[in-house]
């Protein structure tokens, strides 16, 4: 058997399970790692899955093998390109692969850590109102938030960008 030769493919923007199943079609050997991720949506805390790497993903090229050529992958659908510098690919050490896949199997997440909930209190930390601190209300879409901020003795709601607040602890 002969040595891996692992490349990493940059694919077309959200299309990394398009990619891998085509290629997977062809008898490749691919692989994605994979994550599971705390989002909002619609208000609510759901859980996804998604690529580790967007936009990326490895495949084991051994063409005397499996019959596919360089060309072949580059052709394959939500491939974009073999990433390389110049002509020649970047390879990736078969260690490296190894180390995602065990990581990956002992339970890749992210939750969303100190994410308010309504009535915390949170410090501003950038923009016009940056040093005050605020209650947290509730969530404006995926990115922003409305908090209270007293003025003149009044809570007066603003909306926010997430990364313009922090949860105090």
């Amino acid at each position: 058997m002969s040595d891996s030769n692992w490349l990493l493919l940059q694919v077309k923007p959200r299309q990394e399970m398009r990619a891998l199943e085509n290629l997977e079609r062809q008898q490749a050997q691919c692989y994605c790692p994979l994550i599971q991720v705390e989002k909002l949506s619609r208000g609510k805390r759901i859980q996804v899955e998604e690529p580790l790497f967007s936009g990326y993903l490895f495949i084991n090229a051994q063409p005397e093998l499996n019959g596919l050529s360089y060309t072949s992958i580059r052709s394959s659908r939500g491939v974009s390109k073999i990433v390389g510098f110049g002509a020649a690919p970047i390879v990736i050490p078969e260690s490296l692969i190894e180390q995602l896949k065990l990581r990956e199997s002992n339970g890749l997440a992210w939750k969303a850590e100190n994410v308010p909930q309504a009535g915390d209190k949170v410090n501003i930390i950038e923009g016009p109102f940056k040093g005050l601190q605020a209650v947290y209300s509730h969530t404006d879409g995926q990115q922003r938030a409305i908090v209270l901020i007293n003025l003149l003795h009044q809570q007066a709601p603003t909306s926010l960008a997430n990364t313009q607040i922090q949860k105090i602890a």
